[in-house]
């Protein structure tokens, strides 16, 4: 396979991961008027119980049939059964639980949404086949397609023509679980498979058991983070659990499209390139931090800088009230963003004890947290969450360091271009900002905000040109601006013979 096409794997994870952002961060603009911030609580309070049933009950086949070297037709099946069954376990105890799960929340109203939510896993258990086998294979633009032909249909086809007609919460059901079905319609008519369901012992002999590690400390993952929503949502309003899960969504939005763009080629790469030498994976996660980091940390401070323009002109001037709590997950999400290659390194690496205890003390002192900072204010509870975050990020470096045989130091000293550019990107965008506030009071929103992205995507490009061309700008430009170079993960592609 040519370079052009080793390094459309990566333009076309990033195709879909960003066009799916964008095309969110639009409906977002559009929606979020129709709704109210208490139809987001709801939500939210739902879609947590949803994902946690999730996680309690997938055993990760996405990521065994992902992770398996030699894997066979009966594994396969194997994968799809248990995908299933669990599915089914899943939704099934889900849907007996909505009643209690709404006396915990205090809200009425949950039990049917909470339900309706569940139709996710059903759906969630048939597409993670397809979807391990296409990103095994690195079919990126197969996986590009469905994820934005899902999401169009999905979101304009059924969220916002009901959002307008005024079903508040059901609009947002029913695009999130739409979504869901129409993605594994698209992967099974991308990359067909055998449905024929399998009970032989030796099938199911390594594929679940990588699986179910995997499964248990995803579990532990989703408590953990969710420990938010789970505490907030008892303490406070819906309304007031709206404002920050409206914050969350729209800060989070943007870094979850760059870390899984990079991520969905890494995951399969670094396993490959863990079957030979330590040295390889910690080439591979150096560099392709490096160059995660370097786009994330200049988003996310740009964003939060810009956050007096940014939430006004996309929200209303309604949410306002959510600036500051904006503000603090911007950073929160630059550090969650952070480790997700370095867990997907753990994970590779089989080192999932470390994890699990790391994820399991973040969840019990962050719900801890929360029940303290909640009287004090949703900001206060956004501020010490990124505290949290922080220990978290430095705890899991340090573990994945260790397991290559490298320092703390040296892992994040891969941050330092990122850092760097993104102090200068927050000081261009707070002067420009804070001048037209003074000088031009009366630009409209949607100007400023259009300028304060252009004048900081222009900053930090011409920073890394000027003064990180090879392990960034040259990277990034072979991806999406055709210029000749290659990215850590094609680099570690040609070396183990992935690609």
């Amino acid at each position: 396979m040519g370079s052009n096409s080793r390094e459309s794997l990566l333009r076309w994870s990033y195709i879909s991961t960003l066009s799916t952002a964008s095309l969110q961060l639009i409906a977002a603009t559009v929606i979020t008027r129709f709704l109210k911030p208490s139809d987001y609580g709801l939500a939210a309070m739902a879609m947590v119980c949803s994902n946690l049933a999730s996680y309690f009950t997938q055993l990760g086949m996405d990521r065994a049939i992902i992770q398996r070297p030699d894997l066979t037709e009966g594994n396969i099946q194997a994968a799809l059964t248990a995908s299933l069954a669990t599915g089914l376990v899943g939704f099934t105890g889900l849907a007996a639980a909505s009643h209690g799960l709404a006396l915990y929340f205090r809200e009425p109203r949950l039990p049917g949404i909470i339900i309706a939510f569940g139709l996710n896993l059903l759906f969630q258990s048939f597409a993670m086949i397809a979807g391990g086998l296409l990103r095994r294979e690195l079919q990126i633009r197969k996986l590009a397609i469905c994820d934005i032909a899902a999401y169009l249909l999905s979101t304009f086809g059924l969220g916002l023509p009901l959002a307008m007609k005024g079903y508040g919460v059901w609009a947002l059901v029913a695009s999130n679980v739409s979504q869901t079905l129409f993605a594994a319609i698209g992967y099974y008519i991308a990359r067909r498979h055998s449905v024929r369901l399998t009970f032989v012992r030796e099938n199911f002999r390594d594929i679940t058991g990588f699986g179910a590690k995997v499964s248990v400390t995803t579990m532990v993952e989703a408590l953990s983070g969710s420990a938010d929503t789970l505490v907030l949502g008892r303490l406070v309003s819906p309304q007031v659990l709206g404002l920050y899960n409206r914050s969350l969504t729209l800060s989070m939005q943007p870094i979850y499209a760059l870390s899984t763009g990079l991520s969905r080629v890494f995951h399969p790469s670094i396993a490959r390139a863990a079957e030979r030498t330590l040295a390889e994976c910690r080439s591979m996660l150096q560099s392709s931090e490096q160059q995660l980091m370097g786009v994330i940390l200049p988003v996310c401070i740009g964003a939060a800088v810009a956050a007096p323009t940014l939430i006004p002109a996309i929200f209303g001037r309604q949410w306002a009230g959510s600036i500051p709590v904006y503000q603090a997950l911007c950073i929160d999400a630059a550090l969650d963003a952070s480790f997700h290659l370095p867990t997907i390194q753990l994970e590779v690496l089989s080192r999932f004890r470390a994890k699990l205890i790391v994820q399991v003390l973040y969840g019990m002192v962050l719900a801890a947290s929360a029940v303290v900072a909640a009287p004090r204010g949703i900001v206060m509870v956004a501020y010490v969450f990124v505290v949290l975050q922080f220990l978290r990020t430095l705890w899991l470096h340090w573990l994945s360091a260790r397991s290559l045989g490298t320092s703390l130091f040296k892992l994040l000293n891969s941050w330092v271009p990122g850092a760097l550019c993104g102090a200068i990107v927050g000081g261009v965008v707070y002067t420009l900002q804070t001048s037209i506030s003074r000088f031009r009071p009366d630009t409209p929103l949607l100007f400023r905000l259009l300028l304060l992205i252009f004048a900081g995507l222009a900053v930090g490009t011409l920073l890394y040109r000027m003064f990180f061309y090879d392990s960034m700008f040259q990277p990034w430009a072979s991806v999406f601006g055709g210029v000749r170079g290659r990215t850590a993960v094609v680099q570690i592609q040609e070396e183990v013979g992935v690609a």
